[in-house]
């Protein structure tokens, strides 16, 4: 039985927030800040700037300082017609990184309410996976074929279920008439920039986000509400719509569940543990028993928590947005049968994420691979900046060794101390350092040194410090 959601909408300054509850549990978090920035889904006007055979891609400017990457195989003709210079239309598949530029594809697509429509293509027509029934399918292909020309074709989402050949009709025109706003717009303009974007966030979240489970949502801003009211009457779904006084996210408790979402270790309710490490090329989460007491042995205990564990995992990866390859280290378990209830109970619970995500099964060595598509950016990259000092490794060196190198310094010194006649040295170290230049040390320093020695521990770097010499 799926579970029931609540939409909660708030305004802070002039940002909307957007949360997602299932049965009062944060399941997904937006803001207006981070999702206007992304550029997933726009299209561009691209110039290729150089085309490298070797990677088999153009590289392409899209006027946002970093080139896109456009692989041969995203290209609609043969990429023997394109050469550096050439201005051509394209669309951002995915998001960079800090290092790597946006992903781009010449294939577009446009999401509607019922439709996604994709202009020059030959493929065939889609149909969400979430429409079960084949009659129902069977209906819609052949309203497809009905009003489709040559070289374009349509995916029917979710909500299309049930609807009629008319509504189907009066989108596609809309569609239509989108793409050929944006060929005219190409064909003026020069220079690389955006050509089409979602233009309302809140209108976009409603359209990707709201479902038959959604029941309520509620809002803290009269504003918002009315806009609500209002753009609700073109949706077929009807969920209660409620406004409230004060902070609807405190109301909530959102923000206590928001911490949640950026620590390494999560406490799960029967007294076990999931701790995620997230690198760049993969996400790493291990699964510990820890307080877990649960069951008559061993491999039940293991399988207990790891059937609490798995359904955790799924919220996580979406509501942190964690994509590319995820492996998983589940308690041991020796009973096959466990295995496999585990692998179940994680693809029925990210059947509810609109990403795509493909469990791939244990290795050899008892790790479960799992694969998440993502489009966008992870939740902390937006939300946290890397430090400047660890490089986001989360460590700093240990402030024994700093304050060797700072002795070590001071003592290799002492000529040039003496030869330039310094009478007193300014030290700044960082606060951690505090045990170790003690005042019987500065003491022994300064006679060895033969001067004035002035400690402070105000330098913000706990990797370095700071001496000036003075005479």
């Amino acid at each position: 039985m799926d579970e029931e959601k609540t939409m909660l909408v708030s305004k802070a300054l002039e940002e909307i927030r957007i949360a997602i509850l299932e049965e009062d549990k944060l399941s997904e978090i937006f803001f207006e800040d981070f999702e206007t920035d992304r550029n997933t889904g726009k299209i561009f006007l691209g110039i290729i700037e150089n085309k490298v055979p070797s990677l088999e891609a153009f590289f392409v400017n899209i006027g946002l300082g970093k080139n896109g990457f456009l692989r041969y195989r995203d290209v609609l003709d043969d990429p023997k017609h394109y050469n550096a210079g050439d201005k051509i239309l394209v669309q951002v598949r995915k998001d960079g990184g800090t290092r790597k530029g946006p992903q781009l594809s010449m294939q577009l697509s446009l999401p509607g309410k019922y439709l996604v429509y994709i202009p020059n293509s030959d493929e065939s027509i889609g149909i969400s996976r979430k429409i079960l029934q084949e009659k129902e399918r069977t209906r819609l292909r052949q309203i497809a074929k009905k009003i489709l020309i040559d070289n374009e074709s349509i995916i029917f989402r979710t909500n299309s279920e049930g609807i009629d050949e008319k509504e189907v009709e009066i989108e596609l025109k809309e569609m239509r008439k989108i793409y050929n706003n944006i060929l005219q717009r190409f064909r003026s303009q020069k220079n690389p920039g955006v050509l089409y974007e979602e233009s309302d966030f809140l209108e976009y979240i409603l359209r990707e986000r709201l479902d038959s489970n959604t029941k309520k949502i509620i809002s803290d801003d009269r504003q918002i509400f009315r806009k609500l009211k209002k753009s609700l009457k073109n949706f077929e779904l009807k969920p209660k719509v409620e406004y409230v006084r004060g902070d609807v996210f405190r109301i909530h408790n959102i923000y206590h569940q928001m911490e949640e979402i950026f620590t390494k270790k999560i406490e799960l309710s029967g007294g076990g543990t999931i701790t995620l490490d997230r690198a760049e090329a993969l996400t790493a989460i291990d699964v510990d028993s820890a307080g877990n007491l649960e069951g008559k042995n061993i491999e039940e205990t293991s399988f207990i928590t790891n059937m609490e564990a798995a359904k955790e995992i799924a919220r996580q990866l979406k509501l942190r947005n964690i994509g590319g390859m995820i492996v998983v280290d589940f308690i041991d378990m020796k009973d096959s049968s466990h295995k496999k209830t585990i692998i179940n109970i994680l693809k029925e619970e990210t059947k509810k994420d609109k990403s795509k995500v493909t469990i791939l099964g244990f290795t050899n060595m008892g790790l479960l691979e799992i694969i998440r598509k993502r489009t966008t950016q992870p939740l902390d990259t937006n939300v946290y900046s890397q430090c400047p000092l660890c490089h986001g490794t989360g460590k700093i060196i240990a402030p024994s060794l700093v304050h060797g190198r700072l002795i070590k310094e001071l003592l290799s010194s002492a000529k040039e101390i003496k030869k330039e006649k310094i009478k007193v040295i300014e030290i700044n170290a960082f606060h951690n350092l505090s045990g170790y230049l003690t005042p019987s040390l500065t003491e022994e320093l300064e006679k060895k040194l033969n001067v004035k020695l002035e400690v402070s521990f105000n330098w913000q770097n706990p990797n370095s410090y700071n001496i000036k010499y003075k005479k």
